[in-house]
């Protein structure tokens, strides 16, 4: 044994952490050398949002993707592995307002303040990706607001306006008048909500006293109604076919049109058509050609187009109610239940949204979506279902994507543009990145139309547009072209990210990387669920049901942290399940009661009474705990017999090695073909199951009577075999949890090999030159051995206590079978004289034993004498 070296008692995470993060950094452990011998394989993490703080969201997402890193790595791959941080957003603006009272308008003031809330908030989150154990090379960190990044997202963007697939147009769009910004169709999702219907009823122009009644939500947009229209199938309004209606509250009529996509069952069958009230008004005002009348602000008031200038919206619909009331126009109101579609992406907005026809950049996205389902048809997806998000999200797209956002932290769209022709003027490549609002524009008056208004865009860029070149950021793309040719045309690009992201991230990525170099930029993905919280839905911390890494990490510690993480499946939603209980009585508190418990009691004496037990990681630590011991009980052995080297030779294997070693080769094969798969759960459970039922509870138990005979040979065999073995193993739990690893590997393993971390070591390959003959018969002797520990305890002796007779009685010429592994069986159960004897001498048994028992299968019979 080396000297100096110590193995505590107690695994210390916290020391051991702090020790490991300095190490494997000032070693430079997980460097990345891009002439390294290896097919460079590179992942396209996903840059979290700078919210300043991880969730176990982001543990399960980035524990995922260290594995991956890891057993790409031990695997031979020169893996690529850079973490990036998305900064740009809307909730970088709205926490900058928040904290420093600053208003967006103070531009120059409020950017500046929105980068330096960014650095802070990623130098917390580094932190905590260090304290995961988090093996990226920070040496290619990147983030989306530096200029390097910016000049790749503007550059793409000249790109896309030179091929004619960006422009600028007037056009109803998704619009959060709440954040006061558009937004991509992929940004808005549906919310269920109790509303009302109201049924309208509008004159019929030249028939006196004669109404058709229209059911509406939103009778807010009266004011703003172009058209009228009825199902031609429907009979009880065959003759209102080119009819007008009045329209209350203006001096205009409307027509009535014929259009089958009505739906008679709705309502009253009759619908008014606004501008804009849905995706169906739109397409109606097109096909029709219809006027447009918008009557809404992008703050959410009403315009001068309305007699109820200066509301807001709900304001405005109460008061129009009130004034149909008045008008006898309200025929009836019902509660009604109905999907609203809210702004939903990355926002804890959630408010409505509304349609509103303004001035947007926009990329031309539908006329590619075939090429986009032909990149994702040739990835590897794991697991294979989720590839059908992406596909269903392609086919049914309808709307191309739009760009530009109504706020000022971002990367700027580099186009200026006439104020009274519209014609664009882009910018030099020469002088990217750049702000229009900031730069004087190339030129000073419109060869179109003479005028000199050439401003610039004010509007800042999709945070999906930093995002969706990530890939191409990583390789280094129009700056290093052979770093870009090594990590991103000849290399395996790995996109791990979460099923909720497809339609976005990967859509656009997808897209964006295909058209810019001409390759599809993914090789494989991998796609993992949503973490619940307690309360049952998504983790979020604009939920408000998220929890830090760092509320457990001080308790559990990382590795338990990221078993934890590698039980979560493949593409499926994952519980971080936890319950509060009463500290003095350890007993389970429902959660109503804790919040009233929460709302009654001052916080101090709240705490004092109630705490969480966290269930999934108190049984991770039991298994880290078990590791631990294993290793330490080996290292105690270690101190006693000395050892060269830990070659294991054929010849000195025994027949439990055999069998233990053929044990191993076969499990190796399980984890590493679900390794390749990505099938973290399944992996672990066979690797937690062969480490604790195979080998510690048998293996090890089977061994140990080895390390006090006084057979040197023999011992030194025992020994040299057994930490050969658990190398192997350890190795394997190396992409799993690795600070104990390493840890283990410094005290017990590290004399032996000439390596400064186990992380620099080759995935673990089988045992050769195993014998069958003796592996059956260590095999047996396992079974024997469970047999007589499980009946042992059936007549209320000890594991630890003495039997003082077993006989055991068989046929089929097995004695001498049984008689090869006979001083494993005596010396492991602990037994006195130990017979084997012939089915046909059991009549010269005398003696009444204290339990007889048959091994079922084996033709074997046990007689236990106490």
């Amino acid at each position: 044994m080396a000297q100096g070296t110590v193995y505590p008692k107690r695994f210390n995470f916290s020391e051991v952490q702090k020790k490991w993060i300095k190490i494997w950094k000032e070693e430079k452990i997980y460097a990345f050398d891009v002439n390294q011998k290896g097919e460079i394989f590179s992942i396209d993490t996903p840059p979290p949002f700078v919210s300043g703080d991880l969730h176990m969201g982001h543990i399960l997402n980035h524990s995922w993707i260290d594995f991956v890193a890891r057993y790409h790595k031990m695997k031979g791959d020169n893996v690529y592995f850079p973490q990036g941080f998305d900064c740009h957003g809307l909730p970088v603006e709205l926490a900058v307002q928040k904290e420093y009272g600053i208003s967006q308008h103070q531009r120059e003031e409020f950017l500046q303040k929105c980068v330096e809330w960014v650095d802070e908030n990623i130098k917390n989150m580094r932190r905590q990706f260090d304290d995961l154990g988090y093996s990226s090379d920070w040496g290619y960190t990147y983030r989306t607001m530096n200029d390097d990044y910016k000049f790749k997202v503007q550059l793409s963007l000249l790109y896309f306006y030179e091929k004619g697939w960006l422009y600028r147009e007037k056009f109803p769009t998704h619009f959060c008048v709440n954040c006061e910004t558009s937004l991509a169709k992929a940004e808005v999702g549906y919310q269920d909500e109790e509303g009302k219907l109201w049924y309208v009823r509008l004159p019929i122009v030249g028939r006196e006293n004669e109404f058709v009644t229209i059911a509406t939500t939103r009778p807010e947009y009266m004011e703003a109604c172009v058209a009228v229209m009825v199902n031609p199938d429907d009979d009880r309004y065959y003759d209102l076919s080119a009819a007008e209606i009045e329209i209350p509250f203006t001096n205009r009529t409307v027509r009535v049109y014929m259009d089958k996509i009505v739906d008679m069952n709705f309502g009253t069958g009759v619908v008014y058509v606004c501008t804009y009230g849905d995706e169906m008004d739109i397409k109606w005002k097109l096909q029709y050609n219809l006027d447009e009348i918008q009557i809404f602000t992008e703050d959410g008031h009403v315009n001068k187009n309305s007699k109820y200038q200066g509301l807001t919206i709900m304001e405005a619909r109460e008061q129009i109610v009130r004034d149909l009331e008045k008008m006898d126009l309200i025929e009836k109101i019902e509660d009604y239940e109905h999907s609203l579609i809210v702004h939903s992406e990355r926002s804890s907005c959630r408010k409505p949204i509304e349609y509103l026809p303004v001035y947007q950049w926009f990329i031309n996205v539908k006329d590619f979506t075939p090429e986009i389902i032909e990149s994702a048809e040739a990835m590897n997806w794991y697991p294979k279902k989720q590839k059908q998000r992406l596909l269903d999200w392609a086919k049914g797209l309808d709307w191309n994507w739009v760009i530009s956002r109504q706020r000022v932290f971002g990367t700027p769209i580099p186009f200026w543009y006439c104020k009274d022709c519209g014609k664009i003027f882009p910018p030099n490549r020469n002088d990217l990145p750049l702000d229009p609002v900031k730069t004087s524009p190339p030129v000073k008056e419109c060869p179109k139309c003479k005028s000199r208004k050439i401003v610039g865009e004010k509007d800042i860029c999709d945070c999906w547009i930093d995002s969706s070149i990530s890939p191409l950021e990583i390789a280094k793309w129009e700056e290093d072209n052979e770093f870009y040719e090594k990590t991103y045309l000849k290399a395996k690009v790995h996109r791990p990210q979460g099923y909720e992201i497809i339609r976005t991230w990967l859509f656009y990525t997808l897209f964006r990387c295909k058209k810019l170099t001409g390759k599809s930029p993914f090789y494989e993905a991998m796609i993992n669920g949503m973490v619940a919280g307690p309360d049952g839905r998504h983790m979020s911390k604009s939920l408000g049901n998220s929890v830090s890494p760092d509320e457990v990490m001080p308790d559990f510690g990382a590795d338990a942290i990221r078993y934890w993480a590698a039980m979560g499946s493949l593409g499926d939603d994952y519980p971080f399940e936890f319950s509060w209980i009463n500290l003095q009585s350890n007993q389970p508190i429902p959660i109503e009661k804790i919040t009233k418990e929460r709302d009654r009691l001052p916080e101090d004496k709240f705490s004092k009474k109630y705490g969480i037990r966290y269930e999934q990681l108190i049984g991770a630590s039991r298994f880290i705990t078990k590791i631990w011991n294993a290793y330490r009980f080996l290292y105690l052995q270690l101190n006693k017999i000395e050892l060269d080297n830990l070659d294991v030779s054929s010849k000195e294997l025994s027949s439990i090695d055999n069998f233990f070693f053929s044990e191993f080769n076969k499990n190796l094969d399980l984890i590493s073909n679900y390794f390749n798969e990505y099938n973290w759960h399944e992996a672990t459970m066979v690797l937690r199951s062969f480490f604790w039922n195979d080998i510690c509870d048998n293996y090890i138990e089977a061994i140990k009577y080895k390390f006090y005979i006084e057979d040197q040979k023999v011992k030194k065999a025992s020994l040299k075999n057994a930490l050969n073995l658990l190398y192997k193993i350890l190795k394997i739990f190396t992409i799993l949890m690795p600070f104990i690893t390493d840890e283990i590997y410094s005290i017990l393993y590290k004399q032996f090999k000439d390596l400064k971390s186990i992380h620099l070591e080759k995935w673990p390959t089988h045992y050769e030159n195993i014998s069958e003959e003796l592996a059956e018969k260590g095999k047996l002797g396992i079974e024997i051995i469970k047999f007589l520990r499980m009946n042992k305890s059936k007549i209320q002796i000890p594991l630890n206590q003495e039997l003082s007779r077993v006989i055991i009685m068989t046929g089929n010429n097995k004695t001498n079978f049984l008689e090869s592994i006979k001083d494993d069986i005596k010396n492991t159960i602990r037994i006195r004289n130990l017979e084997i004897m012939d089915i046909s001498k059991e009549s010269s048994i005398k003696a009444k034993p204290d339990l007889k028992q048959n091994f079922e299968g084996q033709n074997i019979t046990f007689y236990f004498f106490k």
